[in-house]
């Protein structure tokens, strides 16, 4: 059964130039109301008609994106490219999810994040602020990425470790446990922070 319908209202997407149809719902389900009208999307195959999934207020989901689950896409976010969000996962304020990216879980992505490329995003792991995370990265458990940290190759964030501020990760490094990479730290290439490790600055450790 339908819980939405494409409405006659439509935008053309700000960075996209397609045609985008806001949505409005047929059916009451979670908090959503028959009649109430959501976010944006380019075509029925972007938001899935099973499960409480909505795209709320001005968000937009295009091109191959789905969105599916009980995930909830809101404010001004952005889900494009192949892109799917599902599960638990909130994806909200100006965030921006694209190309193969995946998240799912409980996973959320706030304020000015950006994900692009292969990047996986699970479990309860979160990415706000101004940071940025691509390539083939996997963020998992409890891990945080916030300010304006920068991820990018086979990185792989897990369990209750945090990476913020201006920290910059690349390659083949794993920071696991409560492990944390802050200030300007640089990390490139078959490095392990874990355990209580704290790197910061130029690499170096302050704490272990």
């Amino acid at each position: 059964m339908s819980k939405y319908i494409l409405g006659e209202n439509f935008i053309e997407g700000t960075s996209s130039g397609k045609r985008l149809y806001q949505i409005i719902a047929v059916n009451n389900f979670s908090d959503v109301q028959t009649g109430e009208v959501g976010g944006y999307v380019e075509g029925l195959n972007n938001l899935s008609q099973d499960g409480n999934c909505w795209v709320y207020d001005d968000a937009q989901v295009f091109d191959n994106a789905e969105v599916s689950g009980n995930a909830v896409i809101a404010g001004d976010a952005k889900i494009l490219g192949k892109a799917k969000v599902c599960d638990d996962a909130i994806v909200s304020d100006n965030a921006e999810i694209a190309d193969n990216v995946i998240v799912s879980g409980k996973a959320s992505i706030y304020d000015n994040a950006k994900l692009s490329d292969y990047a996986r995003v699970c479990d309860n792991g979160l990415v706000f602020d101004s940071a940025v995370v691509k390539g083939n990265v996997i963020l998992s458990g409890n891990s945080q990425i916030y300010g304006y940290a920068r991820l990018s190759g086979n990185v792989r964030v897990c369990d209750e470790a945090v990476v913020c501020d201006t920290a910059v990760i690349c390659d083949d490094v794993i920071v696991s446990h409560k492990g944390k990479v802050c200030g300007n730290a640089e990390l490139l290439n078959n490095r392990n922070v874990c355990d209580t490790e704290v790197v910061s600055g130029d690499g170096q450790n302050i704490s272990a």
